[in-house]
């Protein structure tokens, strides 16, 4: 599993510090290292997925891996635009 601290939509998150405050006790350099290393398990998801349906021609396994890889490549996106966002305001 892969768990982004259900990081909320605006950044605001990263102004407090600690966890009892609603922060994630990291600075910016460690959640830019740490949203990076989410990315990397989502591409490793979809990948896996790609590589299992690689020898089969079944239609419902196709399917699957197709929105596997559709939603972590969606995923890894909105996790980029953190970082944009994170880079921006550092």
């Amino acid at each position: 599993m892969i768990d982004m601290h259900q990081l909320t939509k605006v950044p605001e998150r990263l102004e407090r510090g600690s966890r009892a405050d609603g922060g994630l006790d990291l600075d910016r350099t460690e959640l830019t290292r740490y949203l990076d290393f989410c990315t990397e398990m989502l591409s490793l998801v979809g990948k896996s997925a790609a590589l299992f349906a690689e020898h089969t021609t079944d239609g419902d396994v196709l399917d699957a891996v197709e929105g596997i890889e559709a939603l972590t490549s969606d995923m890894a996106r909105k996790v980029w635009q953190k970082i944009g966002i994170i880079q921006q305001q550092g």
